[in-house]
């Protein structure tokens, strides 16, 4: 199976082989993965979904509950998770509304070449579940991301009458 795949760098137009559906981790960072098996290995639970869905520049935007839904875990533990791994200088969380952007520490996981890494907390994945989001259906959904799919309404308005 190839993991490499050649794609053009937007900035030379030159042609450069990248890695594909990979992800590294350095060997000095192994010692964060013993410990934390041993010491909370709900958080590392976490810490590995969270490499498994990120993009490849170590983020992704979820909320908090909906991390919980896709564990099955409930939020505070998510929280205690996420409060050991922030600790642990795993990853960091920033606050987008109510939602959270976690972004991986890429001293101990990388998916992209090296030399873009610090663009890591600039790019993210979006992820959302259904059961967060408001009780009316949206007006598009989609059925591959980046695929939106107009929706008829249920009831069209009547128009009015002149």
């Amino acid at each position: 199976m190839k993991h490499e795949k050649t794609v053009i760098d937007p900035k030379t137009d030159e042609l450069k082989e990248v890695n594909n559906n990979f992800v590294q981790f350095y060997k000095d960072s192994l010692d964060f993965v013993i410990e934390a098996t041993r010491e909370n290995p709900t958080a590392l639970r976490v810490f590995f979904w969270l490499v498994q869905h990120m993009d490849n520049r170590n983020a992704l935007v979820i909320s908090q509950q909906a991390l919980a839904d896709m564990l099955d875990l409930g939020r505070t533990t998510i929280h205690v998770c996420t409060v050991y791994l922030k600790e642990k200088q795993a990853l960091t969380v920033f606050k987008s509304g109510n939602t959270n952007v976690y972004a991986l520490n890429s001293q101990i996981v990388w998916q992209d070449s090296a030399d873009t890494k610090r663009y890591a907390h600039f790019d993210a994945k979006v992820y959302l579940t259904e059961k967060e989001q408001e009780d009316e259906k949206p007006i598009y959904s989609t059925q591959l991301i980046g695929h939106a799919i107009k929706r008829e309404p249920k009831h069209k308005k009547q128009p009015k009458a002149a």
